[in-house]
């Protein structure tokens, strides 16, 4: 290609990688040096200390970007260094000349000489296509599940409902509250609370977790530091389940100026006895601050299971929804497919990282 691929030097192409973004994204490109800077060069999982985030220049001009996020993978209880493709871009003055294809080989290339074993990510309608001509593997079609809590917004979208609209939140609300009493009721006496930071217990429950599930990212205390107490100006939410005063299980959350909640993580067993006091936390918490709704996505097994819960299916397909893979190893992808093998969170996705505070 004509245009030279190299790593991002965050001194002198970080200007330039802004100005990328807005020309694709507008007001909204994330534009925080500090957050990629953190997710990127203070990556503790970055081989031989060695961030990749790839930019291409035409003479100072930054014109394309690919990165990749390296985290620890587990499949059917064996580690393998994995990585998250992210920030894929191309200025629209320089699309149609290949450069698409010559930034994602090129971190590729880099990724197996530093022995990353399979990269992943979440295609979106542009992409996939692209991906797929390129010889990336399709695992499965990612999906979201959300539960209201206030409706008064989306019944005031339809003319005719619009005069009822307060009436008919009311009545959810009070039909609701039934729904809320009984969860509290199946949460018993299991105490809950926030907390600012995942604590070091975070440990000691991925030990119970780590074999739910088939395949997931290492959630251990190492990665939740790094990839929630240490994300510049963050503002999670972590909800922990206790017995006495050890944390049992945990669930990260995250809101919106929009209205929303999403849960960003979760920790603990597949079917922990502990969720419903986990959830109801959540719920209450969103509704006192008066959020119209909370979204999840993380695979069919724990979306099945919130299910319980008020949850039910998002009706809208998520934008980057095509689960993708390229294995740089030996590896076998057909347990990958399997969507029930599966937990993975928002936080393993683009959306967290683009979702700046206050958004």
């Amino acid at each position: 290609m004509k245009y030279p691929i190299s790593q991002l030097d965050f001194q002198r192409d970080f200007s330039g990688f802004v100005a990328l973004s807005q020309s694709i994204y507008g007001t909204r490109a994330v534009t925080n040096k500090e957050m990629y800077q953190w997710l990127f060069a203070e990556n503790i999982y970055n081989p031989r200390g060695i961030h990749l985030l790839h930019i291409a220049r035409d003479k100072e001009r930054v014109i394309a970007s690919d990165g990749l996020i390296p985290v620890p993978l587990c499949i059917a209880g064996k580690r393998y260094l994995a990585a998250w493709s992210v920030k894929t871009m191309t200025h629209p003055d320089y699309q149609r000349q290949g450069i698409f294809r010559a930034m994602t080989e090129y971190s590729l290339a880099r990724a197996r000489e530093l022995g990353i074993q399979l990269v992943l990510g979440f295609a979106n309608s542009n992409s996939y296509p692209g991906y797929a001509k390129f010889g990336w593997h399709s695992l499965l079609e990612r999906r979201a599940v959300i539960r209201p809590l206030d409706i008064k917004a989306h019944l005031a979208k339809y003319p005719l409902a619009r005069p009822l609209a307060a009436m008919g939140n009311n009545l959810f609300q009070r039909i609701d509250d039934r729904r809320i009493a009984a969860l509290a009721k199946e949460a018993g006496s299991v105490e809950t609370a926030i907390l600012s930071a995942a604590p070091p217990a975070t440990q000691e429950i991925w030990d119970e977790m780590k074999d739910s599930f088939a395949v997931l990212v290492q959630r251990d205390y190492p990665y939740f530091h790094w990839r929630y107490n240490l994300r510049p100006g963050q503002d999670y939410k972590f909800v922990v389940a206790l017995e006495g005063d050890k944390p049992v299980a945990m669930l990260i959350f995250r809101t919106t100026s929009r209205g929303a909640c999403f849960i960003v993580d979760y920790l603990g067993p597949a079917k922990s006895r502990q969720l419903p006091a986990l959830v109801l936390a959540t719920i209450k918490y969103c509704r006192s601050k008066g959020l119209r709704h909370i979204i999840n996505s993380s695979g069919r097994v724990f979306d099945n299971y919130l299910g319980m819960y008020g949850f039910k299916p998002l009706k809208n397909a998520l934008a980057n929804n095509m689960f993708i893979a390229c294995p740089l190893a030996d590896i076998d992808l057909s347990p990958l497919r399997r969507e029930d093998n599966w937990f993975f969170s928002y936080g393993d996705s683009e959306l967290d990282i683009d979702l700046q505070p206050g958004s």
